[in-house]
């Protein structure tokens, strides 16, 4: 029963022993005589955008007239595709989509709707296999040297841009340049970084001032693609005007707020070995995938429905019994997911740089009838103030004691001690997303309660993102954040991601956690970090949510990533 979706879960997951040191370590290689880290979440992690927002998948839930079944241990994790006997070619594949995606550029904007849809036309060097672990994608293999301080890249030969033009040791250069100045994770790696050379046409050598055994971890998020030279040197600055890779789909046409349409690439040359998370083999079945802007969740439903849609993502959880009830789909819900709450706008243009004035709205704050507003039924969402959720390795409760405090009357009090003059506070909102919208309502309700004065601008979630990354033009906005990665990856640490955090003492846990070897004491700068993250009141978490997503039986192949993909996925007829 849909009711028993959370305790079956939690249940499996409590049998289960973890290690953390085993966890931490398990996919400990010496390469070169030196320690390289593979992070990997306790079976819970499935993606590694580093996204923030957006939609998910999950365990699969049977269609026909009773409801999804509770998911199972196996579901939780990405499981290769039957890709060579069953898999067919052709069709037009029609995916309905939260919004506009703010651009097509992953290395621009961490919006998940990017990630989603550009992942299938642009790669990376590594990519997240079935384990979570980083796994060679572009690469052929890799060396490490020097301790590890020294990444001898070699580049897998014969691999083409959607121009026709072979990948080189330049293009990786010139990519990695780009990241280095556009992402925020990118800027927190190259930091490190001593040396970005070319040894020949197919190999680079990436030199760091320190051991870095991370590194691919970082370069495995999909903010790190390579793209010609040309087109990197030409978006160093920002978003790229023309959309090359070496994916299995590329770009045939993107019609804002109509459909962004996708093509196979014919040229594509799929890896050996199956599958493997959201690597290995990758096969383009369709001739066409279309990503359809829907703003209305319930239209994106009701569209599944009538079969004006394949696919549909990020919908109602209110309406997981009656979608699991229609003969003709398959409902799918991930939990870990991601985590959710309000950025405070930490920049100094903007009245929330007051820690103690973003001390008192978080005290304001009863996170119970927010997260009841955003994701309803207790069996899709759970509290606590953990930065990564319960089943992976990296799971604290450090800073438990700032949250969900729900004292409109301290709050205040501490609102009169900040000095707060009744000035209006800009929370920026879209209903694109209905829990962003919802949740904005019960806390601006709550935040009001306690003398706070909150202006809500409600806007598409495309105009949010460039909205938001003006350090004047907001002070509240909320977002998701992956619960299933590992805490060093979130993209709010960077002081140039939006709510601009600026803080020495996180700028050096996370450096510490960077170049920390022993997986006990890489733990304790977690919890050190996550305990600063409350006291700064960095951000209002309000918990992790669970997503759903549907799709009509016709599909086949497709699993059940946090992050969804198509390739390896076709028509049954």
């Amino acid at each position: 029963m849909a009711g028993d979706l959370r305790s079956t879960q939690l249940s499996y997951w409590l049998r289960r022993p973890v290690n953390r040191r085993a966890l931490l370590r398990g996919s400990l290689t010496l390469a070169g005589g030196a320690a390289m880290a593979s992070f990997l979440a306790a079976c819970g992690g499935e993606s590694s955008s580093g996204g923030d927002s957006g939609s998910g998948g999950g365990s699969t839930s049977g269609g026909g007239a009773t409801p999804a079944a509770s998911p199972t241990a196996g579901q939780f994790r990405p499981v290769q595709t039957q890709v060579t006997a069953e898999g067919k070619f052709g069709g037009l594949l029609r995916v309905a989509i939260v919004g506009e995606p703010p651009a097509f550029d992953p290395t621009f904007t961490t919006a998940t709707v990017t990630q989603n849809c550009a992942w299938h036309v642009f790669e990376t060097l590594w990519t997240p296999d079935a384990n979570f672990s980083p796994k060679e994608m572009l690469l052929d293999s890799y060396e490490v040297q020097d301790d590890g301080k020294v990444f001898i890249l070699k580049l897998r030969d014969g691999v083409l841009f959607h121009n026709g033009k072979k990948m080189g040791a330049d293009d990786v250069i010139a990519s990695l340049e780009r990241y280095s100045v556009l992402s925020g994770r990118g800027k927190t790696l190259f930091e490190r970084v001593e040396g970005l050379d070319k040894v020949d046409d197919l190999t680079v050598r990436l030199a760091f001032k320190e051991p870095t055994g991370i590194a691919p971890v970082f370069l495995a998020e999909t903010d790190a693609i390579i793209i010609p030279k040309e087109i990197a040197d030409a978006s160093h600055d920002g978003e790229m005007g023309e959309f090359i890779g070496t994916g299995p789909y590329m770009l045939k046409e993107r019609l804002p707020d109509r459909y962004i349409s996708l093509v196979r690439f014919e040229d594509y040359k799929p890896l050996e070995g199956g599958p493997d998370g959201y690597g290995g083999t990758k096969i383009a079945y369709f001739d066409e995938i279309r990503f359809i802007p829907v703003p209305e969740v319930a239209v994106r439903g009701d569209g599944l429905i009538t079969d004006e849609f394949d696919f549909a993502d990020t919908l109602s959880t209110d309406n997981f019994d009656s979608l699991s009830a229609e003969p003709d789909l398959t409902t799918q819900v991930v939990l870990p997911y991601y985590f959710y709450g309000a950025h405070f706008n930490k920049a100094q243009e903007s009245i929330m740089s007051n820690r103690d004035l973003r001390m008192a709205l978080l005290t304001a704050c009863d996170l119970d009838a927010a997260a009841a507003a955003g994701f309803g039924r207790p069996e899709f969402y759970r509290l606590g103030p953990e930065m990564a959720a319960p089943e992976t390795a990296w799971y604290t409760d450090a800073g438990k004691e700032f949250y969900n405090l729900k004292d409109p009357d301290k709050a205040r009090e501490m609102l009169q001690a900040a000095g707060y003059d009744g000035t209006p506070i800009r929370w920026i909102a879209t209903k694109e997303y209905a829990y962003n919208y919802n949740m904005a309502v019960v806390l601006k309700e709550q935040m009001e309660k306690a003398g706070a004065v909150i202006d809500l601008q409600v806007m598409d979630w495309a105009t949010l993102v460039a909205t938001r990354s003006q350090r004047d033009a907001w002070d509240i906005f909320i977002t998701g954040h992956e619960s299933y990665s590992h805490p060093v990856l979130q993209p709010f640490l960077s002081e140039s991601w939006p709510g601009f955090w600026s803080s020495p003492k996180k700028d050096e846990l996370v450096n510490k956690i960077i170049a920390e070897p022993d997986p006990d004491k890489q733990m304790e700068y977690i919890e050190q970090l996550q305990y600063h993250w409350w006291e700064e009141a960095a951000y209002i978490k309000v918990c992790e949510g669970a997503t759903l997503r549907a799709y009509r039986n016709r599909v086949k192949g497709y699993v059940n990533p946090a992050d969804w993909f198509f390739w390896n996925v076709w028509f049954e007829e």
